[in-house]
């Protein structure tokens, strides 16, 4: 499909505008080596010290993939892969610290493992086999090197920027393009998929990119709109201090909650049985006119029964904990800016070190300094 022929609500998907685009970025690279992109999970709970189910643990790799390195353990160890349990993936190229679990009878065969780009820490006994989405988020360590401007002005862009997001409610939860695919690939098919209500298989995958990019779209469209911040008859909200889901029927009583954080919004990650406003409202009218722009029907995603369900996902991420400070130069590497933050899980770094980077002053630096 040439790019021409992409319609045009995919190729803005392809390219969400920047929330911050007023503002200059600080350019630069990131990855320049596997140190300078670590992540660290935040474990939804600690071991319980069940004895006789599981064993939980930390899985510290580098350069490898997470079902790579999982693979691996189970070669070695014998364990089957179905029996070991984690809670969520991490980024290949970078250093990552994960939990997972392994049956309590394994413990013994651990100490057997050994991996140049694996390491594996002290296990506790717990009662439960870790599943995906067991986590709270992730906390992210990275450097940005080669900068646009000196490393004082990059970190005054960075603030500057910071503080911008705030006003706007928070940095907006967009998937990044690790699950659409670079080249729009995954988009297309996941949307395709969706559209045909048909169950193929294992294309878990691509439905959930589908659903991810029908989700990007309803929230470009609400941002397009400046509805970012509004609260519709009918808009499915997010209680901040229990995570319980209510449908607005006062947007007014609403809003003032929104206004004082007690409340978030959320946006549609369309699926059969997914919580949606109640018929006839503005809310609704909204996530509908998504499915017709898309051209998926409510029928076909009914159809897909058990294989999408579909859930909320929040519009955006009001806080982020962002600490700012200069790195120095690691041997042939230049010096740069060093960024420290959390993000819950399913959320994706990507997309705010793309409202810090760009846009930077000139065509050329944008072309050399975009983020990989």
């Amino acid at each position: 499909m040439t790019p021409e022929s992409v319609p045009e609500f995919q190729a803005r998907l392809l390219d969400p505008p920047l929330q911050t685009a007023e503002l200059p970025g600080i350019g630069g690279r990131i990855r320049m080596r596997p140190e300078d992109f670590t992540v660290h999970e935040i474990p939804a709970y600690g071991p319980d010290g069940r004895t006789g189910a599981h064993l939980l643990l930390i899985l510290r790799k580098r350069c490898i993939g997470t079902e790579d390195a999982i693979v691996e353990l189970s070669r070695q160890t014998g364990i089957p892969r179905p029996e070991i349990g984690l809670a969520g993936l991490k980024d290949k190229d970078a250093v990552t610290e994960q939990w997972i679990t392994v049956p309590f009878a394994a413990g013994p065969r651990l100490t057997e493992f050994s991996h140049p780009a694996i390491q594996l820490g002290p296990a506790a006994p717990h009662g439960n086999k870790l599943r995906r989405g067991h986590l709270h988020g992730n906390h992210f360590d990275l450097v940005i090197r080669d900068l646009a401007v000196p490393g004082e002005e990059a970190r005054a862009r960075v603030t500057a920027k910071a503080a911008r997001l705030a006003e706007l409610g928070g940095l907006d939860n967009l998937y990044g393009n690790q699950r659409l695919g670079n080249d729009g690939g995954n988009l297309r098919r996941g949307l395709e998929l969706l559209a045909s209500g048909a169950r193929r298989g294992k294309a878990d995958f691509l439905l959930s990119a589908g659903q991810s990019a029908l989700f990007n779209l309803y929230l470009l469209e609400r941002r397009a709109r400046g509805l970012m911040r509004t609260v519709l008859l009918g808009d499915i909200l997010k209680k901040t201090a229990t995570g319980g889901l209510f449908e607005s029927r006062e947007p007014e009583v609403d809003q003032a909650r929104l206004d004082a954080s007690e409340l978030g919004l959320t946006g549609p990650m369309f699926g059969s049985k997914m919580r949606a406003p109640s018929p006839g409202t503005a809310a609704d009218a909204l996530e509908r006119e998504i499915l017709t722009l898309a051209g998926i029907s409510p029928e076909a995603l009914k159809a897909l029964g058990s294989k999408v369900e579909g859930t909320r996902r929040p519009l955006q991420l009001s806080t982020i904990d962002l600490q700012v400070d200069l790195a120095s130069a690691e041997g042939p590497l230049p010096s740069g800016l060093r960024l420290r933050f959390s993000l819950p899980a399913g959320s994706y770094a990507t997309v705010l070190l793309q409202e810090l980077q760009a846009p930077v002053a000139s065509t050329a630096q944008t072309s050399a300094s975009a983020p990989q």
